[in-house]
């Protein structure tokens, strides 16, 4: 390593500060600290830079070569033992992996991070994330009390390093398994406490994420008057607080308030926009369960060219996405052995 970047200290705290608040400006600070850190060759810097583009990438929706970014940065850390950077940055892979679907790889990579922290004897706040990780991994695979048991771990962890945000992501996580597990008075209560928390401390993305599950429960409970309220929050809470993935689903939901209000075309319209934010950002696991859903809402509207389009783009999907999507390759059976001790 040679000179440190210019204020790279400085600069950190800002994208600190800001990033769970304004993604859209900490992702073009990033991308300037990752430039500067590069001409300086501070190796520290630049590791951290490109934790804070996967990010900012990451809430807002926008699907790039992170994977690259982020190997590039952890085989840094292996060669400058960086051994605290490095858990950061096998984090941010497992998270990477997850968003794109590729589950078994997200499995992979937030085992090798709880194992890395128990060596260094290290529980600070990759470890709860890779908790957290691996209870939606379980989620994912519909094990919700396996989800349940990651979650409470990870706040129980978070008793020796309080930090609110990720309590906020915790407790939200919690919330949304409890409610799949048949739990959904106690989930309801506690994503309405991250909803008001997440505005007490201006993380606008916990705000839209709880209302969106909010919204879902009502939903599915069939109080259309209460789902499409929370729904229309969440839609203000996006205009400050911009995530493609929370619009895509949803544009989702809102489409089946419409739809069960008699409106299939509306319904129809929405959940295409939908579908192209999806497919514009390769979120192709999101777009697949919404072109199954457009197909449902042409065959309300007996439009059998619409049911065929669909269709066919929910064949070629799985078609092009069957390895990345095999769900039954993840063996979960072993994984309470990396849940702490208590």
């Amino acid at each position: 390593m040679t000179a440190p970047t210019l204020n790279a200290s400085e600069r950190i705290a800002e994208i600190q500060r800001r990033i769970y608040s304004e993604p859209a400006a900490v992702l073009h600070l990033s991308q300037a600290l990752l430039v500067d850190s590069l001409r300086a060759q501070d190796i520290a810097t630049q590791v951290q830079a490109s934790i804070f583009i996967s990010i900012t990438r990451n809430q807002l929706g926008e699907r790039h070569d992170d994977c690259t970014l982020l190997l590039s940065a952890l085989e840094l850390c292996e060669k400058n033992d960086l051994k605290l950077l490095a858990l950061q940055v096998m984090e941010r892979l497992g998270r990477d992996r997850y968003t794109g679907g590729l589950y078994a790889e997200s499995l992979a990579y937030w085992k090798q991070c709880i194992i890395a922290c128990r060596a260094l004897r290290h529980c600070g706040h990759a470890h709860v994330l890779a908790l957290i990780g691996l209870g939606h991994v379980c989620s994912a695979y519909n094990q919700h009390l396996q989800a349940v048991e990651f979650h409470r771990a990870a706040l129980h962890l978070l008793k020796l390093h309080p930090e609110p945000l990720l309590h906020i992501k915790a407790k939200l996580s919690l919330g949304w398994d409890l409610y799949n597990a048949g739990q959904s008075d106690d989930a309801s209560l506690i994503l309405q406490e991250t909803a008001e928390l997440s505005r007490q401390y201006h993380f606008g993305h916990y705000v839209t994420e709880s209302l969106l599950h909010l919204g879902t429960i009502a939903l599915k409970n069939h109080d259309l008057a209460q789902a499409e309220a929370y729904f229309e929050q969440c839609l203000d809470s996006m205009q400050e607080t911009p995530s493609h993935w929370a619009e895509c689903n949803l544009l989702g939901m809102l489409a089946e308030v419409r739809f069960l209000q008699g409106s299939p075309q509306m319904a129809r319209e929405m959940i295409e926009r939908g579908i192209r934010l999806a497919h514009q950002d390769g979120m192709r696991h999101i777009e697949a369960k919404l072109s199954a859903q457009a197909a449902g809402y042409c065959a309300a509207l007996n439009d059998l060219n619409g049911i065929e389009y669909f269709g066919r783009q929910l064949d070629l999907l799985h078609e092009n996405n069957t390895t990345s999507w095999s769900i039954p390759a993840i063996d979960l059976s072993n994984i309470r052995q990396y849940l702490p001790n208590t």
